[in-house]
């Protein structure tokens, strides 16, 4: 089975360079726990990894640092290396583990996000045989 079937959550993206406070709006607008991080490489935006509001409680707002000062790149530990719709679920679940996060980022057959799958998602799809 191909991730691209595996239901993805909704996706908010964010360049490294926006403020932490930036972040946390969009998270709010957009209903969502997490950002996929982007940076521009030769022209196109590409995904650097994915911050959650976890990450921003536990980085900056219980050490008590000011959103506003720090961009969300500052806070972007362990780079993920996105999955492909094409991949598997197996290979997702790898490469998942192997980041130390909770999610990845997920790319389109033409290299955009098309959404973001956490391991929850990716376990049930191996429950559930999908």
């Amino acid at each position: 089975m191909r991730i691209g079937i595996v239901p993805r959550r909704r996706t908010a993206c964010i360049d490294r360079d926006a403020s932490v406070a930036s972040a946390c709006r969009v998270m709010r607008e957009q209903r969502v726990g997490e950002v996929v991080v982007t940076e521009c490489q030769d022209g196109r935006q590409i995904p650097a990894g994915i911050v959650s509001a976890r990450d921003i409680v536990t980085r900056i707002v219980a050490v008590e640092l000011d959103p506003a000062a720090l961009t969300i790149g500052d806070i972007l530990w362990i780079p993920a290396r996105p999955a492909s719709a094409a991949d598997s679920v197996p290979e997702a679940v790898e490469r998942l583990c192997a980041s130390g996060g909770d999610a990845l980022p997920v790319l389109d057959l033409s290299g955009n996000v098309a959404g973001i799958v956490s391991l929850d998602d990716l376990l049930l799809a191996l429950v559930d045989g999908r």
